[in-house]
């Protein structure tokens, strides 16, 4: 509703502003016209009262002008030739006049038709009692003067031309007429031609607009490789359709990337072209298609079309048919079928296209066991924005987990853990959000924010801890860059101790065991964490020069009720032992793991069962728990 208000606000803006042009248009050219056809009866009128004086001549001029006697016939023939005259310069009348004690009289006057019928012809000498004060000033003026005014002729415009008689030096004056009404009707017929004028350009405006947002929307909505409707169509057709609920098919190309690869875009677009002609010639007529992505298409169906039809049109497309034989080329499909309300189907198509390609089906339908999967992707997405303003508000802090030597009893380093404190105070421990710190590529940042925190805990106090890093933190010059600045300033480095996991260690042998160098020359020692749970090459460990091994929770957990775990660990810790590498357990979770971990010569201990992880620190000698 609101979005039919904005374009109907749109529309209306859009007459306002062609009324307002129009209007503008029309005054524009209504005062042009109008200042053009002034200036044009103003040029007729001066030159029908100037050629007054040479029509009458100046023999008859002064002869008026000093009371001469003019005869009858003389006056008529005079009279005529004006008429004539103004008749043929279309204008109303012209004349001569003569002023006496302050009066006006006619010299001479042209005449017209409905004078002579209706009886007014002007006659020799007759008095002009309309005669204004712009009429009579004129005969004292040097220059030509105009006026409107109206009499028992009608509505004028009238110029007034003053000549002086030599002989006595009296004035005269040469004058012509030329109706309003005629000027209106001139203005009239200007006005009508602005405004059709306006309106056939404003035509034509909207006319080529329209044209160009059709070829515009035509042009967005096609993909041009292939001249199929792309995804913006396909959007707009969802948007805009009646029907609430369809089905909606998301096809996978398994194998364009690699043929772009090799053979270039423009055969892989003819493939493109060529499946989406296959499918188009097998829908049923109601059925729409369109190229979602360079490797994808849709299928667009109502819902009165059964899903097995449906689904039989993508199951039985043949693998072994090249679908372009110069090159040949062949494709596998995989599909995600999803039906319902319009609005879900693209996003709930695409999750269970994407189960199809990682379960190496042909289609797999969008049902209520896919939606586990829908709600977990939306719950990644929020996780990662809550992770990112975590990071962002110092919401990423280290809690600390006390490792314990069972011989004395007593707390000889704290492991730091990360924490993420959400907005609303919940504390998330790892399993919650490393992923996401993982798959944004904020491993180095998570690193960087615990270790300088721990840094500045730990500065001014003498108490050992330890930090997990990462491989790919390793690789990374300008953390390793700041670590080794840190460890510079750090008064007590052999306090602090780095725990690499040991699948990473050994997948990145040599870079590992270079940053591990850079570190031990500073003072700091370095444990390889989890071991157990990976290649457990005991000479790949010592390749590496370390200082000791924790061992991996999952062994730690078996130990009670696995003899051959229980023999392994044994014998790590006698080697370990032989080697001087410090040997710690993790997960130590109850009293009969811990007896079997001192039975078998383990003496450093982290876990549950002797603290679980805080956002404080004991003082480091003091006793944590008492073993029998």
């Amino acid at each position: 509703m609101l979005k039919g208000r904005v374009r109907i606000s749109w529309l209306m803006a859009g007459f306002s502003v062609f009324l307002i042009s129009l209007f503008a248009y029309v005054y524009y050219t209504y005062q042009t016209t109008r200042a053009e056809i002034m200036q044009s009866v103003d040029t007729r009128l001066l030159n029908a009262a100037t050629s007054v004086k040479h029509i009458l001549g100046d023999e008859y001029l002064n002869a008026v002008n000093q009371n001469d006697t003019i005869s009858f016939s003389d006056y008529q023939d005079k009279s005529k030739k004006l008429s004539e005259f103004a008749q043929a310069l279309d204008i109303a009348y012209v004349y001569s006049m003569i002023l006496k004690n302050g009066k006006v009289y006619f010299g001479a006057s042209s005449y017209t038709q409905d004078d002579q019928n209706n009886g007014k012809v002007t006659q020799f000498l007759d008095l002009y009692p309309e005669a204004t004060e712009a009429n009579i000033s004129a005969f004292y003026s040097t220059e030509p003067v105009f006026e409107i005014s109206s009499d028992q002729w009608g509505h004028f415009k009238t110029i007034f031309i003053p000549y002086i008689d030599e002989t006595n030096g009296k004035t005269y004056l040469t004058g012509a007429d030329i109706t309003i009404y005629d000027l209106n009707q001139k203005l009239k017929e200007s006005v009508s031609k602005a405004v059709a004028m306006a309106s056939f350009f404003f035509f034509i405006a909207i006319l080529v607009a329209a044209i160009y947002i059709y070829l515009l929307k035509r042009s967005l909505a096609t993909d041009s490789s292939t001249g199929f409707a792309n995804h913006i169509a396909l959007e707009y057709f969802l948007k805009k359709s009646s029907a609430h609920h369809m089905q909606l098919a998301v096809i996978w190309i398994n194998e364009i990337e690699d043929i772009n690869s090799f053979y270039g875009t423009e055969v892989g677009d003819k493939v493109m072209k060529n499946l989406l002609i296959h499918f188009k010639n097998r829908c049923s007529t109601r059925c729409h298609i369109y190229r979602l992505a360079t490797n994808k298409l849709v299928l667009l169906a109502p819902k009165e079309i059964p899903y097995i039809e449906f689904n039989d049109l993508i199951e039985t497309y043949n693998f072994n048919t090249p679908l372009l034989t110069d090159p040949f080329i062949y494709i596998t499909l995989c599909a995600g079928i999803a039906s319902g309300n319009k609005s879900l189907l693209l996003e709930n198509a695409h999750i269970a296209a994407l189960q199809a390609k990682q379960g190496r089906h042909t289609v797999v339908n969008y049902s209520k066991a896919l939606h586990d999967v829908k709600v977990q992707y939306q719950y990644n997405v929020e996780m990662a924005k809550e992770v990112r303003e975590a990071f962002d508000n110092n919401r990423i802090v280290p809690y600390f987990q006390p490792i314990i030597d069972i011989d004395t009893n007593q707390i000889v380093q704290y492991e730091c853990l990360a924490r993420m404190v959400t907005s609303t105070g919940e504390i998330l421990k790892p399993d919650a959000f490393l992923n996401v710190v993982t798959r944004s590529r904020m491993d180095g940042l998570l690193t960087r924010t615990i270790f300088s925190q721990c840094v500045s805990r730990f500065r001014k106090t003498n108490i050992c801890w330890s930090l997990n890093i990462t491989a790919q933190d390793m690789l990374d010059p300008s953390l390793s860059e700041y670590i080794a600045y840190e460890l510079k300033r750090y008064p007590h480095p052999g306090n602090i101790t780095l725990e690499l996991i040991e699948t990473q260690a050994i997948a990145n042998f040599s870079e590992v065991k270079a940053f591990i160098g850079m570190v031990k020359t500073k003072g700091v020692k370095v444990v390889i964490d989890d071991f157990g749970s990976g290649y457990s090459n005991i000479s790949n460990v010592l390749k590496l020069e370390v200082d000791g091994i924790k061992l991996d929770g999952a062994l730690i957990k078996q130990i009670v009720n696995d003899k051959d775990i229980y023999l392994f660990i044994e014998h790590i810790a006698s080697f370990a032992n032989q080697l001087g590498l410090q040997l710690i357990a993790e997960s130590v979770e109850n009293k009969t793991i811990v007896t079997a971990l001192k039975k078998a010569n383990v003496t450093l201990m982290q876990g549950n069962y002797f603290a679980h992880p805080a956002s404080h620190v004991n003082s480091q000698n003091e006793d944590v728990l008492t073993i029998s």
